[in-house]
């Protein structure tokens, strides 16, 4: 398996990362070319190689530019350059993590606010360039060490604000922090969303072989090196290991009717598993136990719910550590329409199982009236005869 793993090790932001990339071996020229692509006024680059101390790399010189845009511009540009969807995709999702994390730190709505200083073609570039970079390298997963934050205040467009702002705060939410006493935005929120949007919180990188190292090279002058670290390595470790808690609680003075509702509920809210089950308590009382397994992400935030929506006084919190194969969803044409199938991969890369979403069979079944399992076992045999052409062998696919 193929891993890129980020040490940020004075932060992160956009321009460091597209540093970092290129001196990993992403070609400047390509990088150049999708930037031409974005508008006729987008600013000139060029990749200048700094020493910091004892480290060689790339600082990346970035020219002037008073051009700015909306959320809806953005999303506009990015989705119609001329490159892979892949990187189109990876974009969108880096600046949807920006927009939503605004959105909750100002109570507005997605359109009603206004980026600021996010809202210059540098973004765009910043986005666009990493992930075009990720995916030039061909990595499988992607992995980053404690991200760095400053300390005291900054002085951005909103007047002076606590450092680091909260809105990185907020899109590094539940990923590991270290704070350090200088009174510099070490982190940006644009920085903030390439964690966010490539990485998951509680996953540790696996043991690794570098294949090769990337520098990006900043000017602030400091204790600390103003570096960013990139490895591109290779690993025979499973990276699909993550730890997550699991929650429980015992309860038996509550409507049973309502936990169906509140298990839906904690599943919105992003919980991994929800079940609940009788079991005997005190007295021979029969009560109810809920257990739910919920990523580092997302604890607080399951754990409130637990109290706020359930009888509960108290919990117990397991900590242990959950494998899951790699998934992709792709859509398959057949004679009864579009039908969305889930597809899981070992580490190999190997496709070992094809699960139908039952919502589309759903949606078939009750537009014709048919029986749910009819639908399933024709849709199913119809896939199964895609990918038995396909891949030249017998494949089963589960409902």
């Amino acid at each position: 398996m193929k891993i890129l793993y980020i040490d940020p090790v004075f932060g992160m932001s956009g321009d460091m990362m597209i540093s970092a990339l290129i001196d990993a071996g992403v070609p400047f020229d390509a990088l150049e070319g999708l930037v031409g692509k974005i508008s006729p006024a987008a600013p000139s680059m060029k990749p200048v190689r700094l020493t910091e101390g004892v480290v060689s790399g790339i600082h990346l010189e970035i020219g002037e530019s008073d051009r700015y845009y909306t959320i809806s511009e953005m999303e506009e540009v990015i989705s119609g350059i001329d490159i892979g969807k892949k990187v189109k995709d990876d974009a969108l999702g880096m600046l949807s993590r920006i927009v939503a994390a605004e959105s909750k730190i100002h109570g507005m709505s997605r359109d009603e606010i206004h980026l600021h200083e996010l809202s210059h073609i540098d973004t765009i570039i910043d986005l666009l360039c990493v992930a075009y970079g990720v995916g030039y390298l061909g990595v499988d997963r992607v992995f980053c060490g404690p991200v760095p934050c400053g300390s005291g205040t900054i002085t951005t467009s909103h007047g002076s604000i606590p450092n680091p702002p909260p809105v990185t705060l907020e899109i590094l939410r539940g990923h590991e922090l270290a704070f350090y006493g200088e009174d510099l935005e070490l982190t940006t929120p644009t920085g903030a969303a390439i964690v966010a949007h490539y990485t998951k919180p509680g996953i540790g990188a696996p043991a690794f072989k570098a294949v090769r190292e990337g520098y990006g090279v900043g000017t602030y002058k400091s204790s600390r090196p103003d570096v960013l670290r990139i490895f591109v390595g290779e690993t025979d470790e499973p990276a699909y290991d993550h730890e997550v808690e699991v929650v429980e609680a015992d309860i038996d003075d509550m409507e049973m009717e309502y936990m169906g509702a509140v298990a839906d509920r904690l599943r919105a809210a992003g919980a991994l598993d929800v079940l609940f089950f009788p079991v005997s308590m005190k007295k021979g009382r029969v009560g109810i136990r809920l257990s739910v397994t919920t990523g580092m992400d997302t604890f607080e935030k399951i754990v409130d719910m637990i109290f706020t929506e359930t009888t509960t006084f108290g919990m117990r919190f397991h900590r242990h550590m959950r494998r899951v194969l790699r998934r992709e969803e792709e859509t398959i044409e057949t004679s009864f329409g579009p039908v969305r199938i889930k597809k899981g991969f070992d580490l190999s890369g190997r496709l070992i199982k094809t699960h139908i979403e039952f919502d589309d069979v759903r949606s078939i079944a009750d537009a014709r009236s048919i029986p749910y399992r009819e639908v399933l076992e024709l849709v199913r045999k119809e896939i199964e005869t895609r990918i038995k052409t396909v891949s030249g062998s017998r494949f089963q696919v589960s409902g």
